[in-house]
């Protein structure tokens, strides 16, 4: 009668075929994780426009812009009513805070500071120029009928919103010089993205190059801008200046063809 040995796996095969799964899992999660953040750009970016849209409601119904909001403010505008300059403001670099969704009806999920928050958990900006045509220490856009009295579409003062759209320029130099990199805007809206901070220069002038709002609620200090410049481009992932801000603004001449359908008329 023959003899059989019982042969087991050694330690070395048992090695190469956790490697060959582990191979396989990678390769099935990989894309899952490339679907998920595509679904989070989507629901990110349709957030946006609809806050957008939200914003002209508004300013046709009340003949300005709302205020932004502040950590602990529930989502409403800072001040709600204002009768000069919203209460959060930072007149050197314009109205600067978070979107006040609660002001403008935008549902969603609000963190414990009341901050309407993106996909990746990071509240929605909203800035707003301070923009004072008539020198009378009210801000044009905020503050009802000086939006249609002082701030003409030929009235845009050197201070209103830079929107740079080349990532290789220095949107600093570039504001109020009418280079072709630069677009005009009376206010931005903005999500930070799937990272933190500290990615580029261009990113961190967004958000994160030393304005900061303090929680009231035990988070992190939330990182702002602290000027009225932006940047705005596609997508980038790898490289020098790592993009992945997604930006939109409110066009002074789009504000104003709204304002002027709905029957508004300028002074």
């Amino acid at each position: 009668m023959k003899n059989f040995k019982q042969h087991g796996f050694t330690l070395i095969e048992i090695a190469i075929v956790f490697v060959i799964i582990a191979v396989l899992l990678s390769y099935t999660f990989m894309p899952l994780r490339a679907q998920l953040e595509t679904k989070n750009i989507k629901e990110a970016r349709s957030k946006l426009v609809e806050i957008e849209e939200a914003l002209y409601g508004f300013a046709i119904a009340n003949n300005r812009l709302p205020c932004p909001t502040i950590p602990g403010n529930n989502g409403v505008a800072n001040p709600l009513n204002p009768a000069a300059d919203c209460g959060n403001a930072n007149i050197i670099g314009g109205y600067i805070g978070f979107v006040p969704s609660n002001t403008l009806g935008i549902k969603g999920e609000v963190n414990c500071d009341g901050l309407l928050i993106d996909p990746w958990g990071r509240p929605y900006l909203y800035s707003v120029a301070f923009i004072d045509v008539g020198a009378n220490g009210l801000g044009d856009f905020v503050v009802a009928g000086d939006i249609l009295t002082e701030g003409g579409p030929g009235a845009m003062a050197a201070n209103i919103i830079k929107v740079c759209n080349d990532l290789t320029v220095n949107c600093g130099a570039a504001v109020g010089a009418g280079v072709a990199s630069t677009t005009n805007a009376l206010a931005v809206i903005f999500t930070m993205g799937t990272r933190d901070r500290a990615n580029s220069t261009v990113e961190n002038e967004n958000a994160g190059e030393g304005g900061t709002r303090p929680s009231t609620c035990g988070l992190p200090a939330y990182q702002i801008g602290n000027d009225q410049q932006y940047y705005a481009a596609k997508r980038i992932e790898s490289g020098v200046n790592v993009f992945d801000d997604i930006v939109i603004w409110i066009s002074p001449n789009i504000l104003y063809s709204k304002l002027l359908q709905a029957g508004h008329r300028l002074q």
